[in-house]
């Protein structure tokens, strides 16, 4: 088994085009758990703390989960996933949004988002849902921009002060 390569770390060439491609996967597969893994590695840099677990392969399984992969030329870049959230019924919770840091501010989160936000309507959810740092600013203007706004907190993030729950009522395209 070839072992999942993320893209580079460096800047994407400006001379090539990004040619992004996202990919229904599970949420256990070699290029999703590497992503996964570069995300907890980053958040626990942010954060100052470690041990978060990886993704539950059964709560991001259709017919009421997804996880998707982009992948610029074969590389995987960024992912997020919806699972139900048990707290709010009818609502699908965003989770594990992530992108390697050298792919940023070009539009493949809000793909990502957007992307999710069509599965979770075809799940019949009628609102997403999802858990960010508070000192997470460029997270929270990405999702402000894509019509999330503030919500109270859900479980677990009761008692979390480092955490910022937004919320989004899904309308039909």
């Amino acid at each position: 088994m070839t072992k999942s390569r993320v893209a580079p770390r460096h800047e994407p060439s400006p001379s090539r085009p990004l040619a992004v491609t996202l990919r229904l996967v599970r949420v256990d597969t070699p290029d999703a758990r590497t992503l996964q893994e570069a995300q907890q590695t980053e958040l626990g840099e942010l954060f100052g703390f470690r041990g978060f677990a990886l993704a539950d392969p059964p709560q991001f399984r259709s017919p009421r989960g997804a996880f998707l992969v982009a992948y610029d030329d074969g590389a995987p870049v960024a992912c997020g996933g919806i699972c139900p959230l048990g707290a709010l019924p009818g609502t699908a919770e965003v989770k594990r949004m992530y992108t390697v840091p050298s792919y940023r501010r070009r539009g493949i989160g809000v793909r990502i988002l957007r992307a999710l936000e069509v599965e979770a309507r075809a799940f019949g959810y009628q609102a997403t849902a999802l858990e960010t740092g508070t000192v997470m600013d460029w997270a929270i203007a990405l999702y402000a921009g894509e019509g999330y706004s503030k919500i109270p907190l859900f479980p677990p993030y009761l008692s979390n002060i480092h955490s910022s729950c937004l919320g989004k009522v899904l309308r039909a395209p």
